[in-house]
């Protein structure tokens, strides 16, 4: 039995790229950091972002990715705030809010079990994009 150590992930960018009557759509970008001398798969996303302490979104995205052995591997997933969620946000950031904040949670399947590692992130909203500012 071989023992792992845990991979690590930065979030690189957060983006809001479209909005409309549907709601807004953007992406997460992710750099995933593996320690271990062997390929780590990576199996799922979990997500929530918040923006002025008010959870704008959850979403769970299900991925057959391999992390390479001593590697960094970059990870790039869709968010999507629907209507409801987007007007309340809206509501939010109407009163000035501008912080936003995102939680992630990555899933391993590795050779010894699942390993979960999550990952925070905080930044400000400017000129209609989450970005790393």
């Amino acid at each position: 039995m071989h023992s792992i150590e845990k991979p690590t992930a930065e979030v690189r960018d957060v983006s809001m790229t479209s909005a409309g009557f549907g709601g807004v759509s953007g992406q997460l970008a992710l750099d995933v950091m593996n320690p271990n001398g062997f390929g780590v798969p990576l199996s799922g996303i979990d997500w929530q972002l918040s923006i002025g302490n008010t959870r704008a979104v959850t979403g769970t995205v299900q991925l057959s990715q391999e992390i390479p052995a001593k590697g960094v591997a970059p990870v790039t997933t869709s968010l999507s705030i629907g209507t409801m969620d987007a007007l309340s946000v809206a509501r939010v950031m109407a009163s000035g809010a501008r912080d936003y904040r995102i939680d992630v949670h990555l899933h391993f399947a590795t050779r010894v079990g699942q390993v979960d590692v999550d990952v925070t992130h905080a930044g400000q909203l400017g000129d209609g994009r989450i970005g790393l500012r």
